[in-house]
């Protein structure tokens, strides 16, 4: 790239850097060199890698949210179609990065807000789904919507940790909705 890279070529690079590679892995010069640019052009315009992976974090989160709210706009399906499909959002952005960034992201204090307001933004949004599904009796009556949601997210993003594949981790979510629906749930699940 050229020397006076943009704000928002740095933060593309540096977010496609720490996807594939981990926050740790990644250092200034790398950023630096792939972007040819100084480490004193970069450090004008963010006060220091943190800062740098705070944007990247700031626009990853934007990114997800407009996915989501496209997605619930949809029209037709109905609920559980719909929570069917927003878990498997759920599972590719999982995948959208190297599972040491998740893991850097969920260890590192510096970043334990943005990784607070993501994990946040998908349980309030995938308890909304299933708290539909429940209200349309596509689930069972004594499904605690929070509480299901914390825990299958939990469980999905530890066996994304473990190293399972995506295939499994799809089955295995369908299979964990497919035991808490009602049989008008299985059916719809089923059918699909």
């Amino acid at each position: 790239m050229k020397r006076g890279a943009t704000k928002e070529e740095i933060i593309r690079a540096t977010r496609e850097l720490i996807a594939r590679n981990g926050i740790r892995a990644v250092r200034v010069d790398e950023i630096a060199q792939t972007l040819g640019i100084s480490k004193r052009t970069l450090y004008e315009m963010f006060a220091d890698k943190n800062d740098l992976v705070g944007a990247c974090l700031d626009e990853m989160s934007h990114q997800q949210r407009e996915r989501i709210v496209a997605c619930s706009k949809r029209r037709g399906g109905n609920s559980l179609q719909k929570a069917l499909k927003l878990t498997n959002e759920y599972m590719d952005n999982l995948y959208m990065v190297d599972s040491r960034f998740l893991s850097d992201l969920r260890r590192k204090v510096v970043f334990a807000e943005h990784y607070d307001e993501q994990r946040e933004f998908w349980h309030r949004e995938i308890t909304r789904c299933l708290e539909a599904c429940r209200d349309e009796e596509l689930l069972l009556p004594e499904i605690d919507a929070p509480a299901f949601a914390e825990r299958l997210m939990n469980t999905l993003n530890e066996l994304r940790l473990t190293g399972t594949v995506r295939e499994e981790l799809y089955l295995f979510c369908r299979t964990i909705l497919r035991g808490a629906a009602t049989r008008k749930g299985i059916e719809l699940i089923d059918r699909r």
